[in-house]
């Protein structure tokens, strides 16, 4: 029986997603790919100095401030500073990511009008994404909170939402959606089409995310370094990716219509 949910298999879309340089424009390409992996870098510097502020000394007077209710005052205080620390780590990983995910939306804007027949050059990409800044940015921040509270709470519902909502930056982009709208529109196009795109996402998950996680480790700032470097490679993967399932869902009748 013919799969009609417009959903191909993984290694049907990979040929296309792997040529994550190709554009017609392919000084945008380049371009994106370089502010993402700046600001990657950028975000690994900053963690790594951040957390090389905390001691094993610190580490132990947490651990005995755990253990021990009636800590003392330096045991408190070396638990203070961690959970500042830690903090501080989280508060500039968000904000590094949503710089990021605002190049990458240029880079799908771009990617759309391509699959669309539509030529989108540097200057008129960079507008045509910015255009929808506000959208896009609150949009980042409600779906980040959704995936984040899904995966506290059993990881599942954070995988759920997620294959759920991806769509809507598409929307934003592609149609001008606002928020609501977008998110509205994201839940009924993968409605009866959620186990193909999590075996598709599923499928880019193993191949370039978990080799990342497994084959650099470490707590070097060079380790840090490679990793974003593959990092920015996955993540234009998956604008290419997402656009793909996007497009052959969303105009999946007018490709069958003609």
């Amino acid at each position: 029986m013919n799969d009609t949910s417009g959903v191909k298999r993984f290694f049907e879309y990979l040929p296309a997603c792997i040529r994550f340089h190709k554009l017609k424009s392919e000084g945008l390409a380049r371009l994106i790919f370089l502010l993402v992996l700046l600001f990657q870098m950028a975000g690994s510097y900053i963690q790594y100095k951040i957390l090389n502020q905390i001691s094993s000394e610190d580490l132990d007077f947490l651990q005995s401030a755990i253990a021990m209710p009636s800590a003392t005052v330096q045991n408190a205080n070396s638990a203070e500073k961690i959970l500042f620390t830690l903090l501080m780590v989280i508060v500039a990983n968000l904000v590094i990511r949503l710089i990021t995910n605002l190049f990458l939306s240029v880079y799908m804007y771009s990617y759309i009008s391509e699959l669309k027949g539509k030529t989108s050059g540097i200057a008129a990409s960079f507008k045509g994404a910015f255009r929808n800044f506000g959208r896009l940015v609150v949009y980042n921040i409600l779906f980040g909170l959704l995936v984040l509270m899904g995966l506290i709470f059993f990881v599942i519902p954070g995988i759920i939402a997620y294959i759920i909502f991806i769509f809507g930056f598409c929307y934003i982009l592609d149609l001008k959606l606002n928020v609501a709208d977008a998110f509205t529109a994201s839940s009924e196009l993968t409605k009866r089409r959620k186990m193909q795109i999590v075996s598709v996402f599923m499928g880019f998950y193993l191949m370039f995310e978990l080799p990342i996680v497994l084959l650099i480790s470490g707590s070097t700032l060079g380790s840090a370094y490679l990793a974003s470097f593959f990092s920015t490679i996955a993540g234009i993967i998956l604008q290419r990716l997402i656009t793909q399932l996007y497009m052959d869902m969303e105009y999946k009748k007018e490709r069958t219509g003609k």
